[in-house]
């Protein structure tokens, strides 16, 4: 098995690959013209395990200061044979080469524990409408490290100690938040 770089030339096939197995019967997330483009921008944050066609993929987007891991996928029949990690490790790598100071991510909850076993720290993010939040949501006993106003919400980067899947549904209440997940990120 091999981890490396795509090439120009497999980037198509990389792309359906995720597809595939991520997104089989619903919309895309991202278009293939904008993989493609942040591909031209930073070849090195997309790569494939190669066994010798695809088994597993990670793309990362450059953001500001840091580095998205927008898509992995590891085929189903090849999971929990560490490819995942390497691909995640090698998508670090290549962030720090970069001289991007975190790499973060949304993660669905089945892949909440994987993260953090990749050393990646929880961060809660809580979407509200702007008519639903409290007054006095600063004092609700939790730790905001960051907030942002956006035209359709406030959204709150709410730090946590310890990783607990219930704090969702304790930050949704107590915010009237619309949508709350855990994000990702590890310190470079």
């Amino acid at each position: 098995m091999q981890i490396k770089r795509i090439l120009p030339s497999g980037l198509l096939e990389a792309d359906k690959f995720q597809i595939s197995i991520l997104r089989p019967n619903r919309r895309r997330v991202r278009s293939f013209s904008y993989i493609k483009r942040q591909y031209k921008k930073h070849p090195s944050l997309f790569i494939a395990c190669y066994n010798p066609s695809i088994v597993g993929i990670v793309f990362g987007f450059v953001k500001r200061d840091n580095v998205l891991l927008g898509e992995i996928a590891v085929k189903k029949q090849m999971r929990r044979k560490g490819i995942g990690r390497k691909l995640v490790n090698a998508l670090v790598k290549e962030a720090k080469k970069l001289g991007k100071k975190e790499v973060c991510l949304g993660a669905q909850p089945a892949a909440e524990n994987f993260y953090l076993k990749c050393g990646f720290m929880p961060v809660l993010f809580a979407q509200i409408k702007h008519n639903k939040v409290p007054k006095d949501y600063l004092h609700k006993g939790f730790e905001i490290e960051k907030e942002t106003n956006y035209k359709d919400a406030k959204r709150l980067f709410i730090r946590v100690k310890k990783y607990d899947p219930k704090l969702k549904d304790r930050v949704k209440k107590a915010f009237n938040a619309y949508d709350v997940i855990f994000l990702f990120v590890k310190k470079l």
